[in-house]
């Protein structure tokens, strides 16, 4: 329901960016068309002899590991831990929580770094963060000007019927 309910907030207007440590493309199987992946993706895959890409579906599973054309080891582009972040997701991620009025943060530990650091610096920007999880994070009374506790599908359910009413 969350992913659904920040598709519609992008049509009505009101969300411009998603920026994900989710590594599922969910969001984008929602319908969201800005996505940032800060961790990337499973749901793509990239060679590392000669940098081409195929979706994890167009992946033949009777060899392991997975091989492309050229022959060539393919690899999920995600982020595993000890890696770094690509500058690209950094920049992106930075700028987008510069650039905006209002960051929510929805179900996030908002504990693992340098993700944590997004709704820090929407903050120092001057935006309002609302924070929607199921316990309260180290954002909680800090970052966060309001913290909602509770199911995040639920909440944004509740908060879409009282912007559509």
């Amino acid at each position: 329901d969350a992913h659904h309910a920040l598709v519609r907030l992008e049509e009505m207007g009101l969300l411009r960016t998603v920026i994900t440590q989710n590594v599922d493309g969910l969001h984008q199987k929602a319908g969201n068309r800005d996505v940032v992946e800060f961790h990337g993706s499973f749901a793509r895959n990239r060679c590392l002899a000669c940098g081409g890409r195929k979706t994890t579906a167009e992946i033949r599973l009777d060899q392991m590991p997975p091989r492309c054309a050229c022959g060539g080891i393919l690899r999920p582009e995600c982020i595993f831990f000890g890696e770094d972040i690509p500058a690209e997701m950094l920049w992106r991620s930075r700028a987008s929580a510069r650039e905006c009025d209002v960051m929510l943060v929805l179900g996030t530990s908002a504990s693992v770094h340098p993700a944590a650091y997004v709704p820090v610096f929407a903050k120092e920007a001057g935006a309002t963060v609302i924070e929607i999880n199921a316990e309260p994070t180290p954002l909680s009374g800090r970052i966060s000007d309001y913290t909602i506790l509770g199911a995040a599908g639920e909440i944004m359910n509740r908060i879409l019927e009282r912007l559509v009413a």
